[in-house]
């Protein structure tokens, strides 16, 4: 892990190095050729070329890559008409369903209790996510705003806990009023309860 950062310092460092040498002046009056002092012999501006370049096409490669990984499916996320509370999303359970694709979104459907367990590993990355209140009626968008704008999410994490069968990935979020959140804070409700659902405000 340390190698992209360090291929970057020396890549700086070469680039701060060249800028200075291309516009000091000689004692003399003269000015230094554009990368490179007078007098630098052949071999070792050729060995800077080499390096420069090899280092450049090493950061762009490792930053393409980086950038493919930090892209993820976008996510639908169904919860029961009228929950209330936190949800919660448990990642590589083994034996769990999969998550389905719909569409190119990876559906996230909660049951009454608010704890959904997959197989599906964790996607990191920024994309546009949705949320719904679904009910045998059909589905209806809840709206996620920031404070004062009348959304129904709020305080959505990524974390990983220890237990007794070794690390568990999980995201949570709140379903509510921006007041319901702000009076029910985490860990006043028990996610994956059997108690009925509070109906939204």
């Amino acid at each position: 892990m340390i190698l992209p950062y360090l291929a970057t310092a020396l890549l700086a460092l070469v680039t701060a190095y060249s800028a200075f040498v291309s516009f000091r002046q000689q004692r003399d009056g003269s000015t230094a050729t554009w990368i490179f002092p007078n007098g630098t012999r052949r071999s070792a501006q050729i060995a800077v070329g080499i390096c420069s370049l090899a280092l450049f096409l090493g950061v762009t490669g490792w930053l393409t890559i980086d950038a493919r990984h930090s892209i993820r499916h976008s996510s639908r996320f169904l919860i029961p008409e009228g929950y209330v509370g936190w949800v919660r999303v448990e990642f590589q359970i083994k034996d769990a369903p999969p998550l389905p694709v719909e569409g190119g979104e990876y559906l996230f459907k909660f049951p009454p209790s608010g704890l959904l367990r997959t197989s599906s590993s964790e996607e990191y990355g920024w994309a546009k996510d949705h949320y719904f209140y679904y009910s045998e009626k059909g589905a209806r968008i809840l709206p996620d705003t920031p404070p004062g704008g009348g959304g129904l999410i709020w305080g959505q994490i990524n974390a990983e806990e220890s237990g007794p069968l070794g690390k568990k990935k999980y995201e949570e979020f709140f379903v509510g009023t921006e007041q319901q959140f702000g009076e029910q804070t985490r860990g006043e409700q028990n996610v994956g309860s059997s108690a009925p659902a509070t109906p939204a405000k």
